[in-house]
């Protein structure tokens, strides 16, 4: 696996060092590049964006944008994850209670299932961070 990584990047850098298109041309070719690695390495990101697809798109979006297939059913709407506003100002422990123990069990929709009963604590911990990540953030 590793081995179909480094080539998949080595392609990418002799693509990106042939290409005369613009920075951005060049970039988005790199980013490409370095998410299909990244599914083919299964790291921590990869995971927790898979979960999240998986159980939190429905409602939160695929781009966590809070317009999920079910969010017009839903009220309150589910969060924006993009919004990094809202998202600074969460923890992670904070976050990892509502995925574990749903949105009631914290003051918020209860609409927000738990999650404590399906998922691991690892799988948790992971749909955290990719909360985190998709308002531009690291864990807090």
């Amino acid at each position: 696996m590793r081995s179909t990584a480094t080539l998949m990047l080595a392609c990418a850098l002799l693509t990106l060092s042939f290409c005369g298109g613009s920075v951005e041309e060049r970039k988005d070719v790199l980013l490409e590049a370095i998410q299909s690695m990244d599914d083919v390495l299964d790291t921590p990101l990869s995971r927790g964006r898979t979960l999240y697809s998986r159980y939190c798109s429905v409602c939160h979006g695929t781009q966590g944008l809070g317009d999920g297939f079910n969010a017009f059913n839903l009220t309150p709407p589910p969060r924006n994850f993009t919004d990094s506003s809202f998202v600074v100002r969460l923890d992670t422990a904070a976050v990892i209670e509502t995925i574990t123990n749903g949105g009631a069990s914290v003051g918020l929709s209860p609409s927000m299932p738990p999650w404590g009963r399906t998922l691991t604590a690892r799988d948790i911990e992971l749909l955290s961070r990719y909360v985190f990540y998709l308002g531009g953030l690291t864990t807090q």
